[in-house]
């Protein structure tokens, strides 16, 4: 078997979100992954999976019981995919010890290194360093509401710049966050704890709701990730804006599966 060439993650600072030049160029990228040239639709699904990104270890944390990530924007860095999405939330200075792990490894004797920057005159970067293997990871122990309110501040910076950026209504972009802390409380087996981490963010996030249908548990959406807007898409199962008896009816087929 040929070994292949390691995976190049893109990997850029958290401060990016604030970069309102930036933050339309990825939503452009989005939109062209999606087939829509509509920024409020290619914004909101942009958010979206981002906000499920920076939630997703700090909710994985607090069911656990474990210490979260500091989701401060100097704390974090952001892995972007091809199509201009956040695919993970990762604590930067996790990112920076493995590249200088990597850069100590690679340049003992006899060590031979098939990393970009390894035995050549490109310098390994974070992302290169971890290759496919960035780990979220937490940061050091804390009051967790202290992490509320890191998320809160992040969350106050960022979401009138993705609205600029997109289109978007700043009070939807929020709701986005609500439903993701709630779908990844529900993923960690821990519904109670997305309704503790939204009252300590409190502010303007909305605390996730949730109901029973068939003997399983969902989100009850407050968001629209405005997907049936795109040619070609349907309307999600869960989404608000169907009839409420069409989306009870629809949550129960898909339970009973």
């Amino acid at each position: 078997m040929v070994a292949q060439p390691p995976v190049r993650m893109n990997v850029v600072p958290g401060a990016r979100l604030l970069d309102r030049q930036w933050l339309a160029e990825r939503i452009s990228d989005m939109g062209i992954s999606w087939g829509t040239g509509d920024s409020r639709v290619s914004g909101t699904l942009w958010w979206c999976m981002a906000a499920s990104s920076l939630v997703d270890p700090i909710v994985s944390a607090h069911a656990a019981g474990l210490p979260a990530m500091d989701p401060a924007l100097e704390n974090i860095g952001l892995e972007i995919r091809p199509d201009g999405g956040v695919e993970r939330v990762l604590a930067m200075c996790d990112l920076e010890s493995a590249a200088a792990a990597l850069d100590r490894h690679s340049t003992e004797p006899g060590v031979q290194s098939d990393q970009p920057g390894a035995n050549s005159s490109e310098p390994a970067t974070p992302s290169d360093a971890l290759g496919t293997d960035l780990i979220d990871s937490v940061g050091p122990p804390g009051p967790a509401e202290s992490v509320g309110h890191a998320l809160r501040h992040t969350l106050s910076a960022v979401i009138p710049v993705v609205g600029e950026a997109s289109g978007a209504g700043v009070a939807a972009l929020w709701a986005v966050v609500a439903d993701a802390i709630g779908n990844r409380a529900l993923d960690a087996g821990a519904q109670e704890t997305g309704s503790a981490l939204a009252r300590e963010v409190s502010g303007r996030l909305p605390i996730p709701r949730f109901s029973d249908v068939g003997g399983r548990t969902f989100v009850r959406r407050i968001s629209c990730c405005l997907v049936f807007e795109v040619p070609g898409c349907e309307m999600c199962t869960s989404c608000p804006k169907r009839p409420a008896a069409q989306r009870e009816a629809l949550l129960a087929e898909l339970a009973a599966r």
